[in-house]
């Protein structure tokens, strides 16, 4: 399985995503692909030693911030080997693998989201769960003893998409300026072409908003002094956005050993 993470800034917490992946993915069964938009050179050196260490199988690196939409193509049209691939934003981490109460038990979550597409052939992209939806409301309050929520534009969080289909709709478009909302864009496209779109109801992951104290970020995890037209994230409120991340919560995804990194402290 082919997944296509794009990188800008937020070293940290795209480490975590990168070892997260690893920690809950059977191993030799996914490539991890990265295309970084110009990102600081915290970053850029972290996806460096990662490439160098075979972490990561593909590096591809533009020289200006091309936007979100750019990047997806690139990697589209680069490092799409397989009937699906998966698009990674570089702060959702992946769930850990499940025994009981989900699709099948013993599965990790890129065999559960390949399963939900075998199973729906309408459905072109599926996206993870996160933990809060901002600025929807709970689209999942009756929902929860279908496989799938139908909702129009699934983000990247963790999002399989039927290559075929994407190809068939001409994928994105790289004249996109900024980061803009590339969801908005593809899965519009794909609906008009009478598929479906939506979130795995039981599939979780873990949308990260950026760690606080010495590690202090805005909302989003980026630059504290960032605006949102600069990132590209909207300046839209929610409590969690107040609170950055939670170190149970990222335990709970990433393992205590990877969120002490994360966090920068040791637990007792």
């Amino acid at each position: 399985m082919d997944l296509h993470l794009v990188s800008w800034n937020r070293p940290k917490m795209t480490e975590l995503v990168i070892n997260t992946i690893r920690r809950n993915t059977k191993p030799d069964s996914y490539s991890i692909h990265v295309f970084d938009n110009n990102s600081n050179r915290e970053t850029k050196d972290m996806l460096y030693h990662y490439y160098d260490n075979g972490i990561i199988n593909s590096l591809d690196e533009a020289i200006l911030n091309h936007g979100l939409e750019y990047a997806r193509q690139a990697l589209l049209e680069e490092h799409a080997t397989s009937d699906y691939f998966i698009c990674v934003d570089n702060d959702c981490l992946p769930p850990p693998m499940v025994n009981s109460n989900m699709i099948a038990g013993g599965l990790d979550w890129v065999e559960q989201l390949v399963m939900l597409m075998t199973r729906y052939e309408d459905y072109a992209a599926i996206s993870c769960r996160t933990q809060v939806m901002i600025g929807t409301g709970n689209i999942f309050e009756h929902t929860e003893k279908q496989d799938i929520t139908d909702f129009p534009h699934p983000g990247g969080s963790l999002r399989i998409m039927r290559t075929d289909a994407v190809l068939q709709v001409g994928g994105w478009s790289k004249q996109s300026s900024g980061r803009g909302s590339e969801e908005r864009y593809i899965c519009g496209k794909l609906r008009e072409a009478n598929y479906k779109t939506g979130f795995a109801t039981h599939i979780p992951t873990l949308h990260l908003f950026g760690t606080r104290g010495e590690h202090e970020t805005d909302r989003w995890g980026y630059d504290k002094d960032m605006k949102p037209e600069d990132s590209g994230h909207s300046d839209v409120w929610h409590p969690i956005l107040g609170s950055g991340d939670s170190f149970e919560e990222v335990e709970q995804y990433a393992g205590k050993e990877l969120a002490e990194a994360y966090f920068g402290k040791t637990t007792i």
